[in-house]
């Protein structure tokens, strides 16, 4: 009887602790030192205002959602042109994230909330709960708070390409970029200062709310197959890190595509980063577990087609 008992109490005790880690897993904050860099220090304990919503939900979207194509078009931005914040509103709007009831002065709990559960759908997560907050640090902490839970939901893996010529240099980077409100593939330049091995390209293609520990590494034609697959695929650059606003969408030219993912062409110049979608037939499965064959990966082909889809 005794053994029993200490049994369920021990089983009490690790359920306790399952809630308990659970619990601190929902609430955990991250990238709160980049989210409170978008205020001056003194703007810290005012009170919070709509403009300040604006401004910390852009800079969580950016940091984990780059080169984010506009979600709408032509759709009023409700600040002045002349305003100081009306790209940080008008890139808001674009991406349906700026509810209707939304102000420049007084910020309510029913908008603030909105403004975060809007986001948080993207990737099907639960509501935030968060009231009004008191001020513009307790802001960034249910910004941060939520941006845990977005970073925690994510899908993202690496696919870095080799060149044929000599394995141990990458000729490209790319982050498979699926679970998410635009699918779309994150092409990135190589980082010269990087390391050669794919724990390097992983670190360096990571930020506060963006953890890759997911990789395929492949020869470069194989890399280009996972997303052309039949001579008709068509590739389009549709946004850019640093933004060429009125540019995008650009067709890259049949042939030319390995060219873009290096960066080589001219219209590709200046930038960093580039999110790339793709028209024609995709992969099929049997297709892409051939192309396991050819390439190094710490996924299962099976969990490789979980980053494949899409919420």
């Amino acid at each position: 009887m005794r053994s029993f008992v200490s049994s369920f109490r021990a089983r009490r005790v690790l359920l306790a602790l399952v809630v308990v880690g659970l619990t601190a897993g929902a609430h955990a904050q991250v990238c709160q030192a980049e989210l409170t860099a978008a205020f001056p220090p003194e703007a810290l304990n005012s009170v919070p205002t709509g403009i300040d919503a604006a401004v910390v939900l852009r800079r969580a979207v950016e940091l984990v959602e780059p080169a984010l194509p506009p979600l709408q078009y032509d759709k009023p931005v409700p600040v002045d042109t002349t305003d100081p914040n009306y790209q940080t509103v008008k890139y808001l709007v674009e991406r349906k994230l700026l509810p209707s009831a939304w102000t420049a002065g007084e910020l309510d709990s029913k908008t603030w909330a909105s403004m975060l559960d809007t986001f948080l759908k993207w990737y099907r997560l639960p509501a935030s709960g968060v009231d009004a907050p008191g001020d513009v640090a307790a802001l960034v902490d249910d910004m941060s708070r939520v941006l845990g839970s977005v970073s925690r939901a994510i899908r993202p893996a690496a696919l870095l390409a080799t060149d044929p010529k000599d394995s141990g240099r990458t000729s490209f980077w790319a982050i498979i970029w699926n679970w998410t409100v635009y699918p779309r593939l994150l092409v990135v330049r190589p980082d010269p200062e990087a390391g050669t091995r794919p724990a390097d390209a992983l670190a360096a293609l990571s930020n506060c709310a963006v953890h890759i520990t997911a990789y395929i590494s492949a020869p470069e034609d194989s890399a280009k197959s996972l997303f052309l697959s039949h001579n008709d695929s068509r590739m389009y650059v549709v946004s850019s890190v640093p933004s060429k606003n009125g540019f995008w969408p650009y067709e890259v030219a049949a042939g030319e595509e390995l060219s873009a993912f290096a960066f080589d062409l001219p219209d590709l110049s200046g930038v960093r980063l580039y999110a790339a979608v793709f028209d024609g037939p995709s992969a099929g499965f049997g297709t892409l577990l051939g192309l396991f064959w050819n390439v190094r990966t710490n996924l299962a082909p099976t969990t490789f087609m979980s980053y494949l889809s899409t919420p």
